[in-house]
């Protein structure tokens, strides 16, 4: 979760007109782990994969990015199977690999 200081200055650095990454990242600051179904309502973002990747080289800037996971435990569709759901997060940039020479983050 981002404090309003780091999330005003991390908006700042995305184009004001590309609106649906504004929500996203407003939305995944006070929502970590928002599964997909959560994300798309909530943002009415349909392709989340395609705003995260656009915004994220902004969002580098201030040591932050967004990526999404498998869940733990896979999210079931109303017919009982395991979905294609992920979980989202908005994540910070550890110190360790923001110092590393080829810019690593894992």
């Amino acid at each position: 979760m981002l404090n309003e200081q780091e999330l005003h200055a991390a908006l700042s650095d995305i184009p004001p007109t590309f609106k649906q990454a504004h929500r996203l990242v407003k939305f995944l600051s006070d929502n970590p782990h928002a599964i997909t179904v959560a994300v798309n309502q909530a943002c009415s973002i349909g392709n989340i994969s395609d705003v995260a990747r656009r915004i994220n080289p902004h969002l580098f800037r201030r040591g932050l990015y967004i990526s999404c996971r498998r869940p733990p435990e896979p999210v079931f569709n109303k017919f009982d199977e395991p979905s294609q759901m992920f979980e989202w997060s908005l994540h910070r940039i550890s110190q360790d690999a923001a110092n590393d020479s080829d810019g690593a983050t894992a």
